[in-house]
């Protein structure tokens, strides 16, 4: 078990370098795989039909529970 001062000390003496930082994006982003043209393609038309889908249950949802609010104010 480590006790608090002897890990706030260690994080005293680590400070940020942006080298060593960028060192690193560069090497995750040479271990990303990434889409085709044809995947990224089909990935983009799932995601507008999720999107049309959600606006069009929250379209839903807000005209039902506007009827309902003007029935019950009257």
């Amino acid at each position: 078990m480590t006790d608090g001062k002897m890990t706030t000390e260690n994080e005293k003496s680590k400070s940020f370098n942006l080298k060593e930082f960028l060192t690193g994006v560069k090497a995750e982003m040479k271990r990303v795989v990434w889409p085709t043209r044809k995947e990224l393609s089909s990935y983009t038309v799932v995601v507008f039909i999720a999107v049309i889908f959600v606006c069009a249950l929250i379209w839903i949802c807000d005209t039902v529970f506007a009827r309902a609010l003007e029935i019950i104010l009257r």
